[in-house]
């Protein structure tokens, strides 16, 4: 597993934009190179931290916008489970951007921010410390203005001060305008980074939506992995893999998916029945070629699963942002 490498990208395979002379975008994460998940191998590298590879996967992101053609990303010498640390595996592939001729956004309800409006945007949302002005800069889901104020002290302790935005564009995804701002953190020991999902209100106001940008997990993860909740809503990268045991040992009856999450090292897997509504809906996040892709999921332990097993209940969003949170 850690002879290969893995080509991601940050955005939506879905991009649209209706910008003259932008250049073309990666797709929401390019695919992978002749990679399958080999869960006997993933007990061995469970050291690592998927926020690094976050940081792989975003590195030279806004060369993008800079200069047309293809551009170079880094890619990591490990399987989907991404998460061995940098300074272990690293290596670097040409990767070709997706051809925008005819390319058009979703809809044309409200007009998009540019690059100046969604950076300010951001900005002024993460430096936000007053519950008074929290509803007008994010969409909330289920969080309090409290909350979010918290969330924003702790993060900054946390993953340090702001480095740096970088505007990603358009992300359409599930019949969603949405449009990216990589937010990337000094951190102590190392970068950090985390996605602005910003999405017009029912009135066309842009705002950055709280729980994509926090990686809201329902319970929490050490509820969920540490004391062995039944059901959950997570916010993961998937991909398919290939771990048949327990319950879903029957690979006749069973199909098997990787699940990783930048804010837990424990790897999970995720499962659904041959041919059922929840099959064909996790299908649909790879019809493009894509080998792993950003999803939010809801999940649900099965009788003598192991800890980190669960059947795929349902698929929220063919990303991070709940198409029920947004007013488009």
């Amino acid at each position: 597993m850690k002879n290969r490498d893995i080509q991601l990208g940050i955005t939506s395979h879905r991009r649209r934009t209706d910008r003259e002379g932008e250049a073309a975008d990666l797709g929401r994460v390019v695919k992978l190179r002749d990679v399958k998940f080999r869960s006997q191998q993933l007990e061995e590298d469970e050291v690592g931290g998927l926020n690094d590879v976050i940081h792989r996967m975003v590195i030279l992101r806004w060369s993008l916008m800079l200069g047309g053609g293809a551009i170079v990303v880094i890619g990591l010498a490990i399987s989907f489970w991404l998460l061995s640390r940098p300074d272990q595996h690293s290596g670097e592939k040409a990767a070709a951007p997706i051809n925008n001729e005819g390319m058009v956004r979703i809809a044309s309800k409200f007009p998009s921010p540019n690059k100046d409006e969604a950076l300010d945007m951001v900005k002024r949302a993460i430096s936000n410390r007053d519950p008074e002005k929290v509803e007008s800069l994010f969409r909330l889901g289920a969080a309090t203005r409290p909350e979010v104020v918290d969330f924003f002290k702790n993060l900054e302790k946390r993953e340090g001060e702001v480095d740096r935005f970088d505007w990603l564009s358009s992300m359409d995804v599930d019949g969603l305008l949405i449009e990216g701002v990589l937010v990337v953190f000094k951190g102590k020991d190392k970068t950090a980074e985390r996605i602005a999902f910003l999405t017009p209100d029912s009135s066309g106001n842009w705002k950055v939506d709280f729980d994509a940008f926090a990686r809201s997990v329902k319970p929490s993860w050490s509820e969920l992995l540490g004391k062995g909740a039944d059901h959950g809503r997570v916010r993961v990268f998937v991909g398919h893999d290939d771990y048949y045991n327990g319950p879903f040992r029957d690979e006749k009856q069973w199909i098997c998916y990787g699940m990783a999450s930048p804010d837990t090292e424990q790897l999970l897997h995720g499962y659904c029945r041959v041919g059922s509504p929840q099959a064909e809906a996790m299908e649909k996040l790879f019809s493009d070629g894509v080998e792993t892709s950003r999803a939010t999921l809801e999940i649900s332990r099965v009788k003598d699963g192991e800890p980190r097993q669960f059947e795929i209940v349902r698929l929220m969003a063919a990303d991070w942002v709940l198409a029920d949170t947004s007013g488009n």
